[in-house]
């Protein structure tokens, strides 16, 4: 009988070394780290990837020991130090095969400001770019999907409320990639403070102000059908994101406003294990 593909990469003792602790580990091919993973007991963790089988659940796991030619581990004290380490890794190495918090430049934010009689809004993956302009930015939020939906669903309804800006006058605001922005003439101040406080997860009072201004107009049955999936939209967009986060926040004791991509994680993580 041949032997396990886990000891011939590994050494057929490596398993000797390994104890029942919490900890994270990387899978490395010579010194550049592809995998880094979290276990509650790592002893545990690697029986798993030692004894993977060809069902399809263990394809990631059969092909990073197919590929890897180092596995190294770090003990911790618990499961959250685990979750905070494997954290920090991902976000310094980003290795190959992790793709969840790899990618914590790309969470979204929602931008808002209000300036010289018109009201903007802005969708960005690079709030950092948006610093001592009109926006007040808000997030950072981890689904691209519901949060870039949010942002066309505000465009969607804004648009029935006031007047848009042509492109022509966004031109001043710097073209960066995964950004939108957009302009209105014609809204009350007020609201930008409203979707403010929406966008915060605080309440959804800017929800019913403009449901409220919508009523007040004659609209197109064919355009009802829209605003009520926008509306819809904004809904899941506040339980699944805003409110979420705000929660979070509270949770780990995060103090500013507004939470930057490299934080998001690590702040969810806290409020996980908050008391």
């Amino acid at each position: 009988m041949g032997m396990n593909l886990f000891d011939k990469v590994f050494g057929i003792e490596f398993m000797d070394s390994v104890p029942s602790s919490a900890g994270v580990y990387e899978f490395k091919v010579e010194a550049k780290t592809i995998y880094v993973g979290k276990a509650k007991n790592l002893r545990d963790r690697f029986r798993q990837y030692r004894n993977t089988t060809r069902n399809k659940a263990h394809r990631k796991m059969r092909e990073m020991v197919r590929v890897a030619t180092a596995l190294t581990f770090h003990v911790v004290e618990s499961e959250k130090e685990a979750l905070l380490l494997e954290n920090q890794l991902i976000q310094e190495l980003k290795p190959t095969f992790n793709i969840s918090g790899a990618f914590s430049f790309m969470y979204p934010a929602l931008g808002v400001g209000y300036n010289d009689r018109v009201f903007y809004l802005c969708y960005s993956t690079d709030p950092e770019a948006f610093v001592n302009t009109v926006f007040k930015m808000h997030g950072v939020y981890r689904s691209r999907d519901l949060t870039k939906e949010a942002y066309y669903s505000l465009v969607r309804i804004l648009n029935f409320l006031g007047h848009r800006e042509p492109s022509q006058r966004l031109k001043k605001f710097p073209k960066i990639p995964y950004t939108n922005i957009a302009g209105f003439r014609q809204l009350h101040p007020e609201l930008a403070v409203e979707l403010s406080d929406f966008l915060n997860g605080r309440n959804r009072n800017f929800l019913r102000v403009v449901i409220n201004s919508l009523l007040e107009k004659t609209i197109e049955s064919s355009e009802a059908g829209k605003i009520q999936k926008a509306v819809n939209s904004l809904v899941e967009f506040f339980r699944e994101e805003a409110n979420r986060l705000r929660k979070a926040k509270k949770k780990s004791g995060y103090k500013s406003e507004f939470l930057s991509q490299k934080e998001r994680d690590r702040t969810f993580i806290l409020a996980r294990f908050a008391e």
